[in-house]
């Protein structure tokens, strides 16, 4: 009895441990969300303009645990890949970027001030506006969305596990139920729900 004592005592203390880590974590998630840092406004980007684009716009993607999909595309006169990814890439219609934007158009773009380092530097670039005859292909309000909504959905999940956990630790003694069903089981099941609902 004892040993079955101490084995859920040790198991209470990684309960609190996870418990801590994803209020910490999910509290920093909420405090961007709510500050808006997911947001970005028109004074943190800088425009560049007269661009010529030197080759056609390419769809690229990598699979795997690490996927992504994203467009890319380079200029004259310029060493930077540039990128359309992550958010971006989420708001815009691919098709029509490849299609409509070619080899010889005069564009401009907008990149974070942030990154402005990687302008004309033998790198990727990430461009958050890229404008053709005033037209722009990408959406920053939708950009914008969906990565506050990124943040919203990390917050939940991580103070829904540090919440479950949090309970799982409370109790003094092992339930019975716990026998047949994992409290982890339980935990995953709810994420997965959670991971749905707000996706």
């Amino acid at each position: 009895m004892k040993d079955h004592t101490d084995a859920w005592e040790e198991k209470q203390k990684q309960y609190l441990t996870v418990a801590i880590i994803c209020f910490i974590v999910g509290f920093i998630f909420f405090i961007k969300v709510i500050s808006g840092e997911y947001i970005i406004k028109p004074f943190n980007l800088k425009v560049y303009e007269n661009l010529i684009i030197s080759s056609k716009p390419q769809f690229k993607e990598t699979k795997g645990k690490h996927a992504r999909k994203w467009i890319e595309f380079k200029c004259i006169n310029n060493k930077s890949n540039f990128e359309i990814g992550t958010f971006d890439y989420k708001c815009v219609n691919d098709d029509e970027i490849i299609n409509e934007v070619k080899a010889g158009d005069t564009i401009s773009i907008s990149i974070l001030k942030a990154d402005i380092e990687d302008f004309d530097k033998d790198t990727s670039c990430e461009i958050h506006s890229l404008i053709k005859n005033n037209k722009d292909y990408l959406d920053i309000k939708c950009r914008n969305k969906a990565d506050n909504n990124d943040g919203k959905l990390g917050f939940i999940i991580l103070f829904a596990i540090s919440l479950m956990t949090g309970i799982v630790y409370s109790f003094s003694e092992k339930p019975i139920f716990f026998n047949h069903v994992s409290p982890d089981i339980i935990i995953g099941i709810v994420v997965i729900i959670l991971f749905f609902i707000y996706r």
